[in-house]
């Protein structure tokens, strides 16, 4: 007898195979696992992987971040899903790869892959809200942070 998966994983884009290859992601960062990332099993936890994933996405995004930025836009993080999916040890290498699979008008779907070597060791999904500073509403994605988010647009396969 064999079960059918849940209909909610067969349309999850962390099932989608390509987030797990490096060559989905233009951006990068370089993270490691420090020993206060650790737990009693001795692997890094949980919120060590969330971090290198803020990490990825806040250096993508930090041009337009400053006080002095033009245009200076304010993407805040509405969603936020990850897979894990192999463990990592202190002082492991990590390597952190960052895309964006979807843009409408005010905000954007990022998705990311943890490598140790060669290795995914998680995938993950962010939503990212543009919000206007001085209402803190919802706002419109400005032109400059929209062609920007474009250059790291990984394709239509993965939404």
């Amino acid at each position: 007898m064999t079960s059918n998966p849940p209909a909610d994983t067969v349309n999850d884009p962390l099932n989608e195979p390509r987030l797990k290859q490096r060559a989905a992601y233009g951006h990068w960062i370089h993270e490691h696992v420090r020993w206060s990332d650790t737990d009693m099993a001795g692997h890094a936890n949980n919120l060590a992987f969330a971090a290198f994933a803020e990490t990825g996405r806040a250096i993508l995004l930090r041009r337009f971040m400053a006080p002095d930025a033009d245009p200076r836009a304010l993407l805040v993080l509405a969603e936020f899903r990850i897979k894990y999916l192999s463990e990592a040890y202190w002082p492991s290498a990590v390597e952190v790869g960052t895309g964006v699979s979807t843009i409408g008008t005010r905000s954007c779907r990022m998705v990311q892959g943890l490598f140790i070597a060669e290795q995914c060791i998680a995938v993950a999904e962010s939503v990212l809200v543009m919000i206007d500073e001085s209402t803190r509403r919802s706002a419109d994605i400005p032109p400059a942070v929209r062609s920007l988010l474009e250059t790291f647009r990984i394709g239509d396969s993965v939404a």
